[in-house]
């Protein structure tokens, strides 16, 4: 089983206004689903997640919480952090 620590989680987030309340709930199925993930690809070795992934930073996700669902913007979020260990892992 895949045991993934994080640390700090920072999100910059423009243009909310009247969604405040939707981003706890939003990065933590984010978080729940990069786990997810990870844990399809490396259900026995975390061994390449673990020693690479120390510090990895996601590229920018642009989501409208106006027209979008918590589970779409939570998507989003996860693919481009799984995007960033990918990229970190250079596979």
């Amino acid at each position: 089983m895949l045991d993934i620590q994080i640390d700090r989680l920072q999100f910059e987030i423009s243009n909310a206004a009247g969604s405040e309340h939707r981003i706890r709930p939003i990065a933590a199925r984010a978080a729940a689903l990069f786990a997810a993930r990870l844990e399809e690809q490396w259900p026995d070795d975390p061994g390449p997640v673990a020693s690479a992934a120390r510090s990895v930073s996601a590229d920018p996700v642009n989501v409208n919480l106006q027209g979008m669902s918590d589970e779409h913007v939570a998507r989003a979020i996860a693919e481009a952090w799984l995007q960033a260990v990918a990229l970190k892992l250079k596979l």
